[in-house]
């Protein structure tokens, strides 16, 4: 009887265990595609604060000084998440977890003036690589690293700039 108890008691902690780690793992996979869909929106919008909903302020800086760097060439990115395959979900302590994705992304760069096309890709595959802390029962996401990078269908190539010998445009 004793032995019977301690069965059943050993298949509690395990599924109640379980049952945490899906529900973490659930809300790690939410907390990653709410952060690509924030931040396809911070680029079309040149906004990068509400990335701070699920990531870092400073991972949110790094996307704003990414944007901006962009818009110095005058131009804005306009991209669109077609795939997300979550490759790896590792779940260190109880605080800590460590994720590998597939991602495909369609993206275009438009002149901020005319909204012209400037270059355009479509099905370009990155493999990220994503860390992600827990506070007060939220996951946030606190690295991002690009794991791999592999091209996919070029329709509107990068421009060909003529240039004097100082480097300046030609005109």
């Amino acid at each position: 009887m004793i032995r019977k108890i301690l069965v059943f008691a050993l298949l509690c902690l395990l599924s109640a265990g379980c049952g945490r780690d899906s529900a973490d793992v659930a809300q790690i996979k939410r907390g990653i595609a709410r952060y690509n869909q924030l931040l396809v929106e911070g680029y079309k919008g040149l906004n990068m604060n509400y990335l701070q909903e699920v990531a870092t302020p400073e991972l949110a800086t790094k996307a704003y000084y990414h944007m901006s760097a962009i818009g110095e060439g005058k131009l804005r990115m306009e991209s669109a998440l077609k795939e997300l395959t979550f490759n790896r979900i590792e779940l260190r302590r109880k605080d800590e977890a460590i994720v590998e994705t597939r991602e495909v992304w369609d993206f275009r760069y438009v002149e901020m003036k005319t909204g012209k096309t400037y270059y355009e890709e479509k099905d370009f595959v990155y493999e990220m690589g994503y860390t992600l802390k827990k506070h007060a029962e939220k996951w946030t996401i606190t690295h991002i690293t690009t794991i791999s990078g592999k091209t996919g269908t070029t329709t509107v190539p990068w421009p060909e700039i003529k240039r004097n010998k100082d480097m300046t445009p030609l005109k």
